[in-house]
């Protein structure tokens, strides 16, 4: 029995093996799930790094097994993105644009943002949507302690930033 290198987590695993233990990629081909194999995916994760992780690292598609995989870098693009700078169906970063998405700033379809939040359900310390809950929120239905209903000073600042 011979070690040999997972090719997605660089774990040693026997050559014997039909999936790795870690992270479960196959690594015989006959084991590659037959009602995948349809599907296009894409991966690229660039060589340049960041803080040990990618610049660029872009995910689409279904991978292996026929799962989501997250893309993981500085900049991270796809269906999971986790990154500084994060855009995806799901995101998590600093800036985060998503259809769900949690990041300081975050502007998304659902967006969870620590300082800033925009899109139709919007929750941040500063919050603009359809549904808009924060310290600071406009929007359809906006919930906090200054809106536009409650806290004229508001309107009068957002009509300076309008001229």
């Amino acid at each position: 029995m011979a070690l040999i290198t997972c090719p997605e987590c660089r774990k040693s695993v026997s050559d014997k093996a039909i999936s790795c233990p870690g992270c479960g990629f196959p690594l015989k081909e006959s084991e590659l799930p037959q009602k995948y194999t349809g599907y296009v995916s894409y991966e690229y994760k660039s060589s340049r790094t960041i803080f040990g992780m990618p610049l660029i690292h872009i995910v689409y598609g279904p991978v292996w097994g026929g799962m989501l995989k997250p893309a993981k870098g500085f900049i991270a693009i796809g269906n999971i993105s986790i990154g500084v700078i994060a855009m995806g169906g799901f995101s998590l970063g600093i800036i985060s644009f998503s259809g769900i998405g949690l990041g300081l700033i975050c502007i998304a379809g659902m967006a969870f943002g620590i300082l800033g939040g925009v899109g139709g359900i919007a929750v941040g310390y500063i919050a603009i949507g359809g549904m808009a809950v924060g310290v600071y929120a406009v929007g359809g239905l906006a919930l906090g302690p200054h809106t536009i209903y409650n806290d004229p000073r508001l309107i009068e600042f957002i009509r300076s930033l309008l001229r």
